[in-house]
């Protein structure tokens, strides 16, 4: 069943007459005629009574024309829904937890001056989450962890970020040039559950013979970032370069850094996402 049928048959309906509906459909009768018996074919039932040069419709027509006017609501409906979605897009962005809000922030803020009709929906969620929901349809596009083996006609690279110790500027290891994984046994620590080198910090931590002090744990990287300010502990975490009352002290046996990055599906014919994507290329991150 087609749309041009449901509207042949409306039209008939209303006007009583296929002559009278050609003429108003601007199509020949036969092609009506062949329309509305494809049709009929297809229900397996007669729709039309025909009676001379006019028609009435049976108690089949009766019932098929009340759904029929439905189904023609709603696709009109559906219409004016995607006319608007074209005018006011909504784009779907999925972010990692270990992103900061603030940085988030300013790149959705000046993002949202050059497009103000686009409207930006976050998704937080780990490394896994992001691909699966990408995948799945759920976000159209992810700010993410590249890996080497992400293709890059779908993967832009936004910047590169080293990680090391954060300490409060209150702490005697932030007069230091450098410490070493041994100098944080017994130190006070937050873990970082958002972060991507998580499950690898407890390996590390035994290796290197310690045991950091775990005071506080949060997959929330704001909260760390208020904990350590507050002096509260110190933490391994990404570096950003307008955090205050923070310092970030070098560590001699520890090189960690992550690519962070856009990733969006092949093939996907959505303006708004390589609108972000340009748009992202080009913020300040200050990292």
């Amino acid at each position: 069943m087609d749309l041009y049928q449901i509207r042949y048959f409306l039209t008939i309906a209303e006007l009583g007459s296929f002559t009278k509906a050609a003429d108003q459909l601007f199509i020949s009768q036969p092609s009506l005629s062949v329309g509305i018996k494809k049709l009929e074919q297809e229900l397996g039932i007669s729709l039309f009574e025909r009676r001379g040069r006019g028609v009435l419709l049976t108690p089949a027509g009766q019932v098929f024309q009340e759904k029929a006017q439905g189904i023609v609501a709603q696709y009109q409906a559906v219409r004016q829904d995607l006319e608007q979605f074209k005018e006011h897009p909504t784009l779907r962005v999925g972010t990692l937890h270990s992103i900061r809000g603030y940085n988030l922030a300013q790149l959705i803020g000046a993002f949202h001056a050059e497009y103000p009709n686009v409207t930006i929906e976050l998704h937080n969620g780990y490394l896994q989450e992001l691909q699966d929901w990408l995948d799945q349809g759920k976000v159209d596009v992810s700010m993410t962890w590249l890996q080497e083996q992400d293709d890059s006609n779908t993967s832009q690279l936004l910047f590169h970020q080293p990680l090391t110790l954060a300490v409060p500027e209150s702490h005697t290891f932030a007069r230091l040039r450098s410490v070493k994984l041994t100098d944080l046994d017994g130190q006070p620590y937050i873990a970082r559950l958002n972060c991507e080198f998580w499950r690898s910090y407890p390996k590390l931590f035994e290796s290197a013979g310690i045991e950091p002090q775990i005071v506080y744990s949060s997959t929330n990287e704001e909260w760390v970032i208020s904990l350590i300010r507050a002096g509260m502990g110190m933490s391994i975490m990404p570096i950003w370069t307008d955090l205050e009352c923070i310092t970030y002290v070098p560590m001699l046996d520890l090189s960690l850094s992550r690519a962070i990055g856009l990733k969006w599906r092949s093939q996907q014919a959505f303006e708004a996402v390589a609108w972000f994507r340009e748009f992202a290329m080009a913020h300040d991150w200050q990292v």
